[in-house]
């Protein structure tokens, strides 16, 4: 059965990327909704689909999560830079639809934080941990969202809590304390996303690392997201429940 998608931030590189992609296989691409279109045409953009894939940017979530919760949508969201509030709205809308977060959308990506809990707990607190992510110059939120998610799942494999354990970009200067979790961020050039996690002991050092080589591995994790969430019922799902 062909699954009618629309497409939320179909004019950003994410969104042609998925838009070309979504044709490659037995779907259809039911709606566009980009920056030039008005929020009354979230109405009718969500009549249209049965999935809606969330490339967009924060201020349209809100929006979307109204019209899609009227509309009964299954949501694929992958915008990032989102606020503590707009978390708890996704949170709240998917008490009535079926929706899938996550800040990264690659599955090798989704497999390294299972890689790293592995890691954690067979390794204990002898290992300093570092997560350095490096993205292209006009990525506009830091650190990344990946990288924030692979420092929380290795917190609560821990059993530490994720903000009082991080630093970020070493600051401010002071010496590494123990069960420390840095995150160190890098722009530049035209990198699609890197991200590394070092264990750091006294005499050795295990790394996990994954690199995105292309916006196509986003986008087909996307479309892969949303025809695994096209038969689930209402809730919260991680790109870690499709991999299981």
């Amino acid at each position: 059965m062909t699954i009618k998608i629309g497409v939320c931030g179909s004019s950003g590189k994410m969104g042609k990327t998925i838009i070309e992609r979504i044709s490659l296989g037995n779907y259809l691409v039911s709606g566009k909704f980009n920056s030039s279109n008005q929020i009354e045409d979230l109405a009718i953009f969500c009549q249209n689909s049965e999935v809606i894939i969330d490339f967009s940017n924060s201020e349209i979530l809100e929006n979307l999560l109204y019209y899609a919760t009227i509309n009964k949508n299954k949501l694929v969201i992958g915008t990032t830079g989102l606020t503590e509030k707009q978390l708890s709205c996704i949170r709240e809308a998917s008490k009535e639809i079926a929706i899938l977060y996550s800040a990264n959308m690659s599955l090798g990506a989704n497999l390294i934080a299972s890689l790293a809990v592995t890691a954690a707990n067979s390794l204990g607190n002898g290992f300093d941990i570092e997560i350095l992510e490096a993205h292209h110059r006009k990525k506009k939120d830091s650190p990344s969202g990946t990288a924030i998610m692979l420092g929380q799942t290795i917190a609560a494999a821990k059993n530490q809590q994720f903000d009082k354990c991080v630093v970020y970009n070493r600051y401010p200067n002071s010496l590494r304390q123990t069960n420390e979790i840095g995150i160190t961020s890098i722009r530049g050039g035209q990198v699609y996303g890197e991200h590394e996690i070092f264990f750091l002991g006294d005499n050795e050092v295990i790394t996990i690392k994954h690199q995105a080589l292309n916006r196509e591995i986003f986008a087909d994790g996307a479309i892969k997201a949303a025809q695994w969430l096209s038969t689930k019922n209402n809730g919260l799902y991680s790109m870690k429940d499709v991999l299981k």
